[in-house]
């Protein structure tokens, strides 16, 4: 098998997995959920499964890089056209953030009732707090100097968004994901802009 090949299974392979435990999330409460389910339900060998995730936290946790992906990916695409990549980490990233949460809200909520609340939440906050860091990297130089640390501006931002974001749940979404995203550039990213703009 060449190498294109074998990381196109692996990919089917995980893809398979993510969505074996999705489809069970929405059936039964996540406590209850176990590997052999998961990969019953993926027609996936448990050593298969072994190869590529240590358990089913670490499934639910990676499945999350695959949504940062698309964005790097729509975010690249974006760049190549021309827009300016602050700009584009203000528009697109964190209205991302609030689409997905809104299209997986029945997943969402049956992590939270089915035992699964403080998984979901480390797994949100990590992937949040790597992805937000990743893309100040790039906003910030290396040779450019910021008055707050980025790991600072990191944690500040992740927690803000995962605060309002269970919020939202909690209230049952009353606002859009395009207002929510409106609301929270407002708030939280106008010292974030003045770090940029500085000299």
């Amino acid at each position: 098998m060449t190498g294109k090949a074998s990381d196109r299974r692996v990919q089917r392979t995980k893809q398979a997995l993510h969505e074996a435990l999705t489809a069970l999330i929405l059936e039964k409460r996540y406590d209850k959920i176990t590997v052999q389910d998961i990969i019953d339900r993926a027609n996936v060998g448990r050593s298969t499964f072994y190869a590529h995730f240590l358990d089913k936290e670490d499934l639910l946790v990676k499945g999350f890089s695959l949504f940062s992906e698309q964005l790097d990916a729509h975010i690249k695409t974006a760049a190549d056209e021309g827009e300016k990549e602050e700009q584009l980490f203000h528009s697109l990233f964190f209205f991302r953030h609030f689409r997905h949460a809104y299209l997986q809200r029945h997943l969402h909520q049956a992590m939270l009732e089915g035992g699964g609340a403080s998984v979901l939440l480390e797994a949100v906050r990590h992937h949040l707090q790597e992805d937000i860091q990743n893309h100040l990297r790039q906003l910030f130089p290396d040779g450019k100097s910021v008055a707050i640390p980025l790991p600072v501006i990191t944690n500040f931002l992740a927690g803000a968004l995962l605060s309002v974001s269970r919020w939202w749940l909690d209230e049952e979404w009353p606002y859009s994901p395009e207002e929510m995203n409106t609301m929270f550039q407002q708030l939280a990213l106008t010292g974030v802009e003045k770090l940029l703009n500085s000299e």
